[in-house]
């Protein structure tokens, strides 16, 4: 009776949050890229994060991440290059106000906590169905979501052709995703 009670009392709590609709923190969350230009990477972040996850380790199929960022929120560290970006050549934040990731289909990788998801990724109005894994940590209250994913900006419409910037974009999103 006390071994069934303990059980009950550790697992109740988890499924509990496993079962609940999961919101972005936008901080200390990070949506953040490195491209690179002139053969060094350059770093970059949004902020802004919201939206809504459904995310149950022993339901995968009913899992779902609907979340957006805020383009306008670019940052590089050189804010002549941020208000160049947020212009209509590269992001057009007045136009195309959120950046937005739909995933679906979840899937267990086999290790642990660890899956994989397809993910519809919008940006400019011009949408991308890409893999995308990630792993997902307990947090009170919650989970704690990683993953990393390359895009190829120029699919978007993000900036021209180059010599000296990268079309290839890696990616990467922390999210705490809580109740």
């Amino acid at each position: 009776m006390v071994r069934t009670l303990f059980v009950f009392l550790i697992l109740v709590p988890y499924f509990l949050v496993a079962q609940q609709v999961l919101h972005p923190v936008d901080a200390p969350g990070a949506v953040s890229f490195v491209i690179n230009n002139f053969g060094s990477g350059v770093d970059g972040s949004f902020k802004g994060l919201k939206g809504e996850i459904r995310f149950d380790p022993t339901k995968l199929s009913e899992s779902t991440m609907n979340v957006t960022v805020d383009p306008a929120t670019i940052e590089t560290g050189i804010n002549m290059r941020n208000r160049h970006l947020r212009g209509e050549k590269y992001f057009f934040v007045d136009k195309f106000p959120t950046i937005s990731i739909l995933g679906t289909q979840v899937k267990s990788t086999g290790k642990p906590e660890t899956y994989t998801m397809t993910a519809r990724v919008t940006i400019k109005g011009v949408s991308k169905t890409i893999p995308l894994t990630f792993t997902a940590k307990p947090q009170k209250n919650g989970f704690f979501f990683e993953g990393i994913f390359t895009l190829n900006r120029r699919d978007f419409n993000v900036g021209s052709g180059s010599l000296t910037l990268s079309d290839e974009v890696t990616v990467r999103l922390k999210v705490l995703a809580q109740q």
